[in-house]
């Protein structure tokens, strides 16, 4: 087709006639995939629609010849400030993602791109860049890319680290030396008062969780179990204070599974726990392998509800 015929099906948003022509022709989804850096407000949100339309009802192998044809254009889209395109190019992006790898360069082109959203205080923005967060896949990533990844968990504001300690747990590029960081940054999340950062951080505390427990386990009872302590306490939204709940259980079944099979550990862990005040987290530990007697007090900040 024409290359002005296909302008003209944009700016009068032909929908199913785009959605035709780029499942027909590489060159037609190519024109659409440009459309997308137009100065023309309407031919942007257009083909942005078209495409949106398109990947929702695609295939595996169609979702893939996008994202191949597509991946840079739609990464480079995420720079402007325009709620409208973000958020249909995001939801462009979760979709394609699905089932379909990335490789490390592409993988940190990506998280460059969302953790510079981070800071968004719009809410359909942000649910977005989470389905794409939650749609990554990346079975190996390089050293490099991993400690730039790890650099920005360290150094970015709590919403960026919440957004790459997500992305490190979901593609498993994690080692012992990020760990504590990663969990310091989730702990981070669910105390900074922001609804959105603490849903954030309720889903990575989930997704700790389902770990294997193969890293330390006392910096998720100094650091994360206090903290959705207080999330519990503090939280006025009831569906939110019941995932905490949720959350908090998962953590504390995986913690004493952890300690049950190993009584020194968990009474040197006991011992530093009381040191540092943390009485409910040190009965917690010392109630799995029966070292000191139950207290009547406790819970999400009184005991016995542990």
């Amino acid at each position: 087709m024409p290359g002005d015929k296909l302008d003209s099906l944009l700016k009068t948003w032909e929908m199913r006639d785009l959605i035709k022509l780029a499942k027909e022709s590489d060159g037609a989804l190519i024109k659409i995939l440009n459309a997308i850096e137009s100065d023309n407000p309407d031919v942007r949100l257009a083909s942005l629609s078209a495409l949106l339309e398109l990947v929702q009802n695609s295939n595996w192998r169609e979702r893939k010849r996008i994202l191949e044809l597509g991946f840079d254009t739609l990464v480079g889209a995420l720079s402007t400030d325009d709620p409208r395109v973000l958020w249909r190019t995001l939801a462009i992006l979760s979709a394609l993602l699905k089932n379909n790898p990335l490789d490390s360069s592409r993988l940190l082109k990506l998280v460059r791109a969302i953790t510079s959203l981070a800071d968004t205080k719009n809410e359909v923005v942000w649910d977005e860049l989470l389905r794409v967060v939650d749609s990554i896949m990346a079975p190996y990533i390089d050293d490099g890319v991993a400690g730039e990844l790890r650099r920005l968990l360290q150094g970015g504001t709590v919403s960026e680290a919440i957004i790459v300690a997500m992305v490190l747990l979901e593609t498993g590029a994690i080692d012992r030396n990020c760990w504590i960081t990663l969990v310091e940054r989730i702990a981070g999340a669910l105390l900074s008062g922001e609804p959105r950062l603490i849903d954030a951080g309720l889903v990575a505390s989930t997704k700790i969780s389902k770990l294997p427990p193969v890293y330390q386990m006392d910096v998720l009872i100094k650091e994360l179990l206090p903290a959705l302590r207080k999330t519990i306490l503090e939280c006025d939204d009831q569906i939110r204070k019941a995932r905490a709940i949720e959350v908090f259980d998962r953590l504390r079944e995986t913690i004493v599974r952890y300690y049950r099979v190993r009584p020194r550990k968990a009474q040197r862990v006991v011992e530093e726990l009381m040191r540092m005040g943390l009485v409910d987290e040190a009965y917690m530990i010392s109630s799995a392998v029966g070292t000191i007697p139950p207290s009547p007090l406790g819970g999400y900040g009184k005991r016995g509800r542990l």
